[in-house]
């Protein structure tokens, strides 16, 4: 191994290291349990494992943008509540409809902003839930809606 390769660093005190803030810069802990407006519904297929055709229809939910946060790069990335809700399909995977049973995740938020179909959620007010995941070896918050 060459002299060049090799690092040495001198011992440094436990007592002198200063807390170094890390992440995105942006806390979305702060926006657990607010209310917001939700700003966009569409209806979309995406990858499933669990569907005999691979794939599932869904209805996003989208709430309005509750920060904006410029990376260094100069890029912007806006901050949203969001979440997907399981719509009907048969089995060839064609949309045929919406869960009607009150235990459905869709059926308990749409009783929680008071809307009694779909196409009544946009517009509607909705609390957010900040919650922690692991992704890559890393925890970061995601922000979807409490019901």
């Amino acid at each position: 191994m060459s002299e060049e390769n090799v690092i040495t660093e001198k011992p440094v005190n436990l007592s002198e290291l200063e807390p170094i803030k890390g992440g995105s810069g942006v806390d979305l802990d702060k926006y657990h349990k607010k209310e917001v407006k939700i700003e966009t519904t569409t209806i979309e297929q995406v990858k499933s494992d669990y569907s005999e055709t691979g794939k599932q229809w869904v209805l996003k939910v989208v709430s309005e943008i509750l920060e904006t946060y410029e990376k260094e790069d100069g890029i912007k990335v806006d901050f949203k509540a969001s979440e997907l809700f399981n719509l009907i399909q048969d089995k060839e995977g064609k949309l045929i409809g919406y869960p009607e049973s009150p235990d459905s995740n869709l059926q308990k938020f749409m009783a929680d902003i008071k809307a009694k179909k779909p196409d009544e959620i946009k517009e509607k007010k909705a609390t957010i839930k900040a919650y922690k995941k692991e992704k890559d070896g890393q925890t970061q918050t995601y922000l979807k809606f409490l019901y």
